[in-house]
């Protein structure tokens, strides 16, 4: 009898066991789920429980996608304006950016003339930008004379950074432009002719320091074919906080198709509401003839990433323009 009832006890303790193991093995799952990646379940070392966390709580490894450089990143605007001098730095790849400004230029006679300019640029690649640049309008007044309004011409250019900073070099960069004879010549506004610049931009930190030194050749159409001549200018940016910045700036050399001299020395400021919005503010005094005395001038640029397609990453266009 003893030997019956041991036997039972044993049987009936296996069978309890059996119980408790299927009842921690979840049933099978079928259809698109079964195909779900598995994930492992944390279990608590330090309890003897052998609890495990529910499924809710289980987070599913996703594989990290590969977006580029220009998919990626907070918007980050990269004025243009207020400084004459172009930076080699370029917009942000995938990014948008348009900026407006208004000037007044104090003339002789009593004269003053104001113009609205804006601009478009898209970032294509990480190193090449393109830009829309036009004067919107053109206001002449004062000294009692009936006032002339106007457009002014346009602006296509691209810009291509072919070096990157190093320890003794500076950051590279070319600059082509093309204007498009929009202005009224009849105005006084434009040549009405066809105008062509290409600028090497060299751009350098020294600690707090940026500057940005352009050369500027000039190819202007007329009647009797293109004339040319080079300009120069050299800009020094300096951050004052996380948001405002100082410039200041001397540009100059001759001009096409005129014996006077161009040169001007520049102060202006710069200050960022947020990272794609920035604001800025300068003045400008000439001390060559041929040209305004005085110039104020104040804008913004905005940027925002618009979701254009990019251009293939591994594709022959995409990798010669650095993408």
């Amino acid at each position: 009898m003893r030997k019956i009832e041991a036997g039972l006890l044993r049987a009936l303790t296996a069978a309890v066991g059996m119980a408790v193991v299927m009842g921690t093995i979840p049933a099978a799952a079928s259809g698109p789920a079964a195909a779900a990646p598995k994930a492992s379940v944390a279990v608590d070392s330090t309890s003897n429980s052998g609890y495990a966390e529910p499924a809710s709580a289980v987070v599913l490894a996703v594989p990290k996608q590969d977006l580029g450089p220009c998919l990626l990143g907070e918007v980050t605007a990269n004025p243009t304006r207020p400084a004459w001098d172009y930076a080699a730095s370029t917009t942000q790849c995938g990014v948008a950016e348009a900026d407006s400004g208004w000037e007044l230029q104090p003339m002789s006679g009593g004269i003053r003339q104001q113009m609205m300019v804006s601009s478009v640029r898209y970032g294509l690649t990480p190193r090449l930008d393109l830009r829309w640049g036009l004067t919107d309008h053109i206001t002449q007044a004062g000294a009692g004379t009936t006032p002339i309004e106007g457009a002014g011409d346009q602006w296509l250019s691209a810009r291509y950074r072919f070096y990157e900073q190093g320890r003794r070099m500076p950051a590279m960069a070319l600059l082509y432009a093309a204007k498009i004879p929009s202005a009224n010549p009849a105005k006084g506004f434009g040549s009405g002719f066809v105008d062509h610049q290409l600028i090497l931009i060299a751009s350098r930190d020294l600690g707090r320091y940026h500057f940005d030194f352009n050369t500027v050749g000039t190819l202007a159409g007329g009647a009797d074919g293109y004339l040319g001549a080079a300009q120069f200018g050299l800009a020094m940016t300096r951050p004052v906080n996380a948001k405002l910045s100082v410039i200041l700036e001397s540009y100059g050399g001759p001009q096409p198709g005129t014996p006077d001299r161009f040169g001007a020395a520049f102060g202006g400021a710069t200050y960022a509401l947020r990272p794609g919005l920035v604001f800025d503010a300068a003045y400008t005094r000439t001390y060559t003839a041929g040209s305004p005395r005085a110039q104020v001038l104040t804008g913004m640029t905005y940027a925002l990433r618009p979701g254009f397609a990019q251009l293939p990453r591994n594709g022959f266009v995409g990798r010669l323009l650095g993408r």
